[in-house]
């Protein structure tokens, strides 16, 4: 195994580990904004954000053959993983972004499971449309599916993955804090670099379990989902709020900048250590 230790105190990250991080974390939904803000309605000083990895939308929105137009979406039935999660939140955007209304257009949403599932449900007629990440709606366009909305077309922000601590830990381990983000900082560039693309396939095809076609469509889409200064977004963060608001109105409540502490990111990038980890990796984050 190719191994690489990265910066952190008492933890290690390896080289055929931390690509998968920001893949797999939006397939499980592990530590999801969406569950962060709800706790913080119980203790509104707890957490807080340190940073945000990923706040642009990744998802195309895909139909069966039959729906041709974003109009044929009305009363129709949308797979997603959770209510209140990502893929809810994104589904979401692109009705808004269309003009459709959830209530007024009586459109559904069946929680069926993750896209894998998701993509299998439309195929099956269970559901009749999705937000899904290119490696799984590039798979759909060729047996007819519509793509109704490309990724790129959705130029909303929000956050879907992020770094969140405890306020307590953070005052007391904020050293503990910024070798753990500066990992995650290390980590990505390692990702992101185009001579470890190998690697990563690799990768890819060993842990999720993939043949190379599939891997080299998930590095495209590690490769558009992932920003390169993870400095949270006040804007993505309160279009997440603005949803979330559907389902637990008591989270309009919460003061966006009373849940972001970009302390540590600010001083990593002032200090030229992100720029410095990407050169590392043979990359220049200057336009």
């Amino acid at each position: 195994m190719s191994s690489s230790p990265l910066h952190a105190q008492n933890l290690y990250l390896f080289a055929d580990f931390p690509p998968i991080v920001p893949f797999r974390l939006k397939r499980r939904r592990v530590a999801e904004t969406r569950h962060r803000l709800r706790r913080h309605e119980r203790a509104r000083h707890d957490l807080k954000i340190l940073a945000a990895f990923s706040t642009r939308n990744t998802y195309d929105l895909v139909a069966r053959p039959t729906i041709k137009r974003a109009e044929d979406l009305r009363g129709k039935r949308f797979g997603v993983t959770s209510i209140g999660g990502t893929v809810w939140m994104g589904a979401l955007l692109w009705l808004e972004h269309f003009g459709l209304d959830v209530q007024r257009d009586q459109i559904q949403f069946q929680v069926i499971g993750d896209q894998t599932i998701q993509m299998q449900a439309m195929e099956t007629g269970i559901i009749d449309a999705a937000v899904l990440d290119g490696v799984f709606s590039r798979r759909l366009k060729p047996k007819g599916y519509n793509i109704i909305g490309e990724y790129s077309d959705l130029k909303q922000l929000y956050v879907s993955q992020a770094l969140v601590v405890q306020q307590k830990f953070l005052q007391q381990r904020a050293d503990t804090a910024e070798n753990l983000l500066k990992a995650e900082i290390e980590a990505i560039a390692f990702s992101l670099a185009p001579k470890n693309k190998p690697t990563i396939i690799k990768t890819f095809m060993r842990r999720l379990k993939i043949d190379a076609t599939s891997a080299e469509e998930g590095y495209a889409d590690l490769q558009r989902a992932i920003d390169r200064k993870p400095d949270p977004s006040p804007e993505g963060l309160r279009t997440v709020q603005r949803l979330m608001k559907i389902r637990s109105p008591k989270v309009g409540e919460i003061k966006v900048e009373d849940v972001v502490d970009n302390r540590i990111i600010r001083k990593l990038d002032e200090s030229g250590f992100i720029d410095r980890a990407y050169a590392a990796q043979g990359m220049s984050l200057k336009p």
